[in-house]
């Protein structure tokens, strides 16, 4: 399989978040919203698990306004949020740091929409329509447009400062990032996170799950992993170090540099994980799964 876009093409994916939709909807009591059509679907999966944690939260709180405002009333007000793309209907946002929600259930600060969201400034939904462009050359444009329907820009970095970004189960199709004022750089972070988003819908689809009790040393995090994040970075860094080398051949300056370092780098890392990626993917019990990280990770080996 040596198309990427092919390998990243798995009906039980698109299956899964159009039935989990659904079920969110209804489990929200939203009856009247309409099931979305393949262009829509993105944003209304997002929506409606950023709907489900509010209701959750709120409910943890004793909150009935704010209850009864993500079960009867959110739908329409956070998909007005949306502006139009390159890759259909996407939310920007950039809340502040104290408007971060720090739980049990992400290691960093994460955001949930709600009623007092608004869009990020104009500025920033441009340079993350720039990224969308970007994205496109390289031919994973699907990736990013499935699984980064809404994305929340934490906060703005120098080029040389390092980047923090991640995605986190609750909250499917949404990428926390973030950004410099360069929309390639922006590209490879989405392209990395909606990795996540993917793989982690593709094995709830395909219910598969990866045994805990199986570690491997990560190149990247220089310690050993249990086999779910291992098999996670195997798939991500590839993809981002494909989307690096295609995407610096039309980069100039200061993002060139960038890829070109990001690149670099990934070439000993891909090759220390190799054998251990070997054994780990073999956890994987789909075929159809287990051949598509194998040729994402072989191809970005080829590079």
């Amino acid at each position: 399989m040596n198309d990427i876009a092919a390998a990243l093409d798995l009906d039980p994916v698109t299956t899964h978040r159009r039935e989990r939709t659904a079920a969110a909807l209804t489990l929200l009591q939203s009856g009247s919203d309409a099931p979305p059509d393949d262009e829509a679907l993105p944003l209304a999966y997002a929506l409606a698990y950023h709907r489900l944690e509010g209701a959750e939260n709120a409910a943890r709180r004793r909150d009935t306004s704010a209850l009864d405002w993500y079960r009867n009333t959110a739908g329409p007000i956070l998909a007005g949020l949306a502006r139009s793309s390159r890759l259909g209907p996407r939310i920007v946002i950039a809340p502040n740091e104290d408007e971060m929600i720090r739980g049990p259930h992400s290691d960093t600060p994460y955001y949930v929409l709600g009623p007092d969201t608004a869009s990020a400034a104009e500025s920033l939904g441009v340079l993350a329509d720039d990224a969308f462009g970007h994205v496109a050359v390289t031919g994973l444009d699907a990736l990013v447009a499935a699984h980064a329907a809404v994305i929340c820009l934490t906060g703005r970095r120098r080029a040389d400062q390092t980047l923090r970004s991640f995605a986190i189960t609750r909250l499917p199709a949404t990428v926390f990032t973030d950004h410099t004022s360069d929309a390639a750089v922006l590209g490879r972070d989405l392209v990395h996170e909606a990795a996540h988003n993917w793989l982690n819908d593709a094995l709830v689809a395909l219910r598969i799950t990866i045994p805990d009790d199986e570690t491997y040393f990560s190149p990247w995090r220089g310690t050993q992993r249990p086999a779910f994040g291992f098999l996670h970075a195997c798939f991500a860094f590839p993809l981002t170090t494909i989307y690096a080398v295609r995407a610096r051949l039309g980069a100039t300056g200061a993002a060139a540099a960038v890829l070109t370092d990001h690149e670099r780098q990934q070439r000993p890392q891909l090759a220390a994980a190799q054998d251990d990626f070997t054994r780990a993917v073999k956890l994987i019990p789909d075929p159809a799964l287990r051949e598509r990280l194998d040729a994402v990770f072989q191809h970005a080996l080829t590079l």
